[in-house]
This record gives structure tokens, sequence and C-alpha cells, in this order.
């Protein structure tokens, strides 16, 4: 036992040495617990112990229990009564686990002055604050605990409820009123459901990114953990980084934080104390607390010409889902007292907002042929040209200036090597067209001449005797000029972009640096935009059916991977390849096809099966996901 344990014991032992006389001095002699309380959650409430007395009190002792299940005292005290007006000397409160007690001697110390409280009704002789222990869920029925005297159990010795007058100590037996009757009551009821809120946030379209927070409402109780499930608009934002950095959940010292980026959205775990000494990290109770940031960068660089009128900004949804990310699905909860609760959810939004920029005279574009004539070109730009490896693919040029006629244009590109240029064609373009009567290019295809792979072009359109002074006209939309025919390499990988960018000072297959730029009334006009663009190298799914393991063949083995992934959570790399039977689904009947056709010399399963032992593309729709597996006829 520590000293300030042997301090309390011996206080309590002077206590009960001094009330060694019992008897009975008179009636209407009462202790009261005074107080009903309604709380929520984790919520907490104050008691007050009132005492009617006819006589002087030299002294009281008050012994009160309660469920410790339900509810626990976390502070006992005489401050604000009668005692501590009266000059008590000796007072003794302990805080047990199933109760309290209190003693009280008024004249304690030398000189003995004879303090009493004087005799009274309805006196406040102590208080105590009882905090809920219970977090009940949403719909559960309150419920609802007593406080009451309790003679003869608590603490050690046990001590009974009593008052001192006249040197005589009064008891329930002897006079003295514990009103339980109408006993102090705390009803608990379930906490105020927690709130998440994502903060709606902007940022420039061409900006790295920008950062919505995340904000908790919580007055159940001290938060120990949190999960965030939220998803996002993947055609205008890109969710680049879940983090906790300024935020309360950094400020308390979580030590366990865990975010997840996919497809469409990202989680984040988050428990306050997840390592050893354990010191109780919590987030405290309070509303608009910034917990999080989840923080996106724009799809779209959406850029206007100042003086125009603005284009309208593009505007992401941003929605808190409940099993959708993660495996397994998580859903959105706070956790308070150990319980998960189900967070009241506000949504939000991300908006990428359009930057005004000074005008330009020219912009060059490249793309697909089916580019030419797209409306607002700049916001509309063309995604990657989709082709297969060892296949050729047609990239177009293209031009816009609302303002001038373009005499020629000078054109520079450099590309990936994994493409060969071999041809550059303006037939069916405008320059065509108005008959341009200068047309040249060259392209440099070696990819060890220390420079790269690179394309220039020169065209003029009166460039001959009469000299008629032809132009190509003013445009808002894109203009052909002219397309390059390249071969994607059949070494090209999977799934790679082949980046072709408009470049500066490159010679192509010549010795001449090459800039970009259009000629307007006989100058050379170089300030104006330029949009890259870039072949998809696109992979074909291939697989053998009834190769569930993805070992490129059919046995045992994959009925066993089937059934381990309907009845044991193993994972799968080609559901279709799964799918023995061909039905659109996968289930107990694919590994009975296997074992049949293994073993009972029963029917293999469909092609691409393993009769003819070579891996394809499923020949049947069906909706079961994509193959996540590397088999494909790209290297």
């Amino acid at each position: 036992m520590n000293h300030r344990k042997i301090r309390k014991c011996s206080a309590l032992l002077a206590v009960a040495a001094v009330f060694t006389f019992t008897g009975i001095v008179g009636a209407q002699q009462s202790f009261s617990i005074v107080g009903t309380s309604n709380v929520q959650g984790l919520g907490s409430a104050d008691y007050t112990v009132e005492m009617d007395s006819t006589a002087p009190v030299e002294g009281y002792v008050l012994a009160i229990s309660y469920d410790p299940a339900l509810v626990m005292v976390t502070d006992a005290t005489t401050a604000g009564s009668v005692a501590e007006s009266a000059g008590a000397e000796l007072v003794v409160p302990e805080v047990l686990p199933a109760g309290f007690t209190i003693g009280v001697v008024l004249d304690a110390t030398a000189p003995f002055d004879g303090q009493t409280i004087p005799a009274g009704v309805g006196q406040n002789v102590g208080t105590f604050t009882a905090q809920s222990v219970v977090i009940l869920n949403q719909g559960d029925p309150p419920v609802t605990t007593n406080f009451n005297f309790q003679d003869g159990s608590l603490n050690n010795p046990p001590l009974d409820n009593i008052i001192v007058q006249g040197g005589l100590s009064i008891g329930a037996g002897g006079g003295l009123t514990l009103n339980d009757s109408d006993p102090a009551a705390m009803t608990i009821g379930p906490p105020p459901p927690a709130g998440l809120e994502i903060e709606s946030a902007s940022s420039p379209s061409t900006a790295n990114s920008g950062c919505a927070r995340i904000l908790l409402d919580n007055d159940a109780g001290d938060t120990q953990g949190f999960v965030l499930s939220i998803s996002h608009n993947s055609a205008v934002v890109t969710l680049v980084d879940i983090n906790i950095d300024g935020t309360a959940t950094e400020a308390a010292g979580a030590e366990f934080v865990v975010d997840n980026i996919l497809a469409g959205g990202g989680t984040l775990g988050v428990v306050l104390d997840f390592n050893a000494p354990f010191d109780g990290q919590t987030i405290a109770a309070g509303q608009g607390i910034h917990i999080a940031n989840y923080c996106y960068s724009c799809v779209n660089e959406v850029v206007y010409i100042l003086g125009d009128p603005a284009p309208p900004s593009e505007v992401s949804d941003l929605t808190f889902v409940d099993g959708v990310f993660g495996s397994p699905p998580l859903s959105n909860v706070v956790v308070v007292g150990g319980l998960s609760i189900s967070p009241d959810l506000t949504n939000g939004t991300f908006t990428c907002e359009p930057v005004g920029e000074a005008p330009n005279d020219t912009n060059f574009f490249c793309g697909p042929a089916s580019y030419e004539g797209t409306d607002d070109p700049e916001n509309n730009l063309p995604g990657p040209i989709e082709q297969d490896p060892g296949s050729d693919v047609e990239i177009c040029l293209f031009y816009t200036d609302e303002a001038d006629n373009l005499q020629g244009v000078q054109l520079a590109l450099c590309y990936d090597c994994n493409l060969t240029v071999t041809n550059f064609d303006i037939s069916g373009s405008i320059f065509d067209e108005v008959g341009a009567e200068f047309v040249n290019w060259n392209a440099d295809n070696d990819d060890g001449d220390g420079d790269g792979c690179e394309f220039v072009a020169g065209i003029l359109l009166d460039a001959l005797p009469p000299f008629d002074g032809q132009t190509v006209p003013p445009t808002s939309v894109p203009l052909l000029i002219g397309c390059i025919t390249a071969t994607v390499s059949e070494t090209a990988a999977c799934d790679s972009l082949l980046a072709v960018e408009w470049c500066d000072f490159i010679n192509g297959a010549g010795s001449v640096d090459i800039e970009n730029i259009a000629i307007i009334d006989f100058q050379s006009i170089q300030t104006f935009d330029r949009y890259d663009c870039a072949i998809l190298v696109v992979p074909e799914e291939i697989f053998q059916r009834g190769d569930c393991n993805d070992d490129d063949k059919v046995d045992l083995a994959d009925a066993a991977k089937i059934l381990g992934w309907q009845f044991g959570g193993e994972m799968i790399q080609c559901a279709d390849a799964c799918d023995a039977n061909d039905d659109g689904k996968i289930n107990l009947a694919d590994s009975v096809l296997v074992l049949n056709y293994m073993f009972l010399f029963g029917d293999p399963p469909p092609d691409p099966g393993p009769v003819n032992g070579m891996e394809g593309q499923d020949p049947t729709a069906d909706d079961l996901p994509e193959c996540m597996s590397d088999d494909t006829f790209c290297p």
C-alpha cells in the first residue's frame, strides 16, 4: 500500500473511532440524494446529498452505492457544502469500484473549538459526479440506474451512513432516515449520432492538387478511432493523397494510420492508441473537428482566353460510401468507448475551376482523325489512341486560329521509339484543299543516335509562281493539317503509353534545328499552345477456361481453387478462367465440371478450354470482372 492510501486508511479509521458511540437523540434526521438526470452516451451529471437535522451535527459518514456496469463516480467532495463552510477539520472521500464514502469530523484537531453544523433542513453535505460507462446502440431503449445509501459494505472497515450529534452517532436503525424510497437516478440513452462531413473544396484546374477536409462531430465521448470510405468522379478528379497533416488526429499522436487509394475512391483507417504502453490517446469530443484530408488533382486543365466568357467549372461529388472499397469492404464508422458508431454522413464536392490565360495566336493539336471539328478543343482534348502491338496507327495534326489566316506551318514532334514513322500525308486536309505548293517531311526512327526519335515537316501554301497568296482560313475548331502513319513495335509493353509530343529545336533525319511555327503575314509566330497526344498499347487479355489457379494447366488444383474462392476467401486472378462451365457465374457447378472432366469422362470446359491447350479471349459475353492476370497477346 502506498503512503497516500495509508494516510486515507488512517483517516477513515479516525472517523470510525470518533463515531463509536451510538444512540438515539431525536427524530426527523435524514439523508437524501437529490438529482435525476438524463444523459446520452458517456455523458455525466452532478448529484447532491442533503441532510435534515434537528440538532447541531458534529460529523457524518456517507456511504452510497451504484451499478458499476452502468456508471462510475468521477468525483466525491464536500466542496461548497455546509461542512466546508463550518470549517470541517477531517474530510475523507474515497471512491470505490461500486460506490463511494465520505467521512467528515468537524472538530478533529486541537484546540478542539467545537465546530458543528447547525440544525437545518436540506443542507448540502456533499456532491458527486457520475458518468455513464455504457454506450447504447441507436434505437436501443434507455436504461435507468439508481444511487442508493448502502450500510455495512463499502470501505474497510465497512462504513454505515450516520450523523453525530451530542457525541452520539445516529444510523438507519437509530432514527436516521435514508431516503431511498424516491432514489436519485440516471437514465442513459443512446449517444447522439456522430457525424462525418466532407468539407467542399476547389482548386484551379491546372494546380497539382487541392485538399478537402474531413470533419467530425462527436459528443458521445472521446474518439478512439475511425474509418473513412469516400468515392469521387474519376472523369473529373484523381485522388492523389490521403493524410492527417495538420489535423486533430495528428495532434493526438495517432499510432495506426492506413490509407488506400483505389479506382474511384479511397479509404483511411485510424486507431489512436495502437501500440504499447497504451497511453489512451483519443480525440476529445466536440463539433467540426478536422480529422483527415483527401487531396485531389483535376483530370482536365480547363483553360480559357481572358476576355471570353469563362467556361463552367468541373465538379466531382465526394460521397461517403459503405461496403464498396477495401477487402473486406469498409464502412464509415467512429469508435467511441470501444464501440463502432455509424455516423450521420454529409457529402461534399471538389470543384476544378477554369483558368484564364492571355490570348494565343495559334494552337497545334495531335490525336485521331476524328478530332477534327471538335467544339471547345482545349477543354475536350482527345484521349490516347488505342492500338495493338505490331499494327499501324494514324496520328493526325490539327490547328486552330480564330483571328488569322495561315500561310504555312513548320512542325516538329518527338515520339516514343516504340513507334516507327513511315509516312506523312496531307490528303483530305484544308491545306490539301487550298493547294499547298510545298510539302516536305522526314523522320528519325533511330533509337541509338542519342537524340531520340523525331519528325519534322514544312508546309507552305504559296510557294510557286504566280504567287496568288493562298492561305488557310481562321477557325475555332481543329482543322486537319495532315496525318502521320506509324507502326507500333511488336515488343511494346502492354498498357504502356507511347508519347507523341511537340518539340522545338530538333533536326529529324537532317542537321537543321526546326521549331514549331505558324506563318502569319510573313512572320514566324510562336506564341501559341501545343497539345500533345499518346498511343495506348492495348493488351488483349487471354486465358484458358478451367485454369482457375493460373498455372497454365487444368487439373485437380483448379477445382480446389474454385472451392477455396467460394467458401474460403481465396483470391482469383481471372474470373472467366474459373467459370468452367461458361454460364457467367462462379459456383459449385464449376468445380463439379472440372472434376467430371478430369476423372469421370465428362465434357471439357468450353473454349478457350484445355482440349486444344490454347489460351484465348472469352467468346461469351457475361458480367464477370475482367481478368487481372498477365496473360495477353502483348509481349
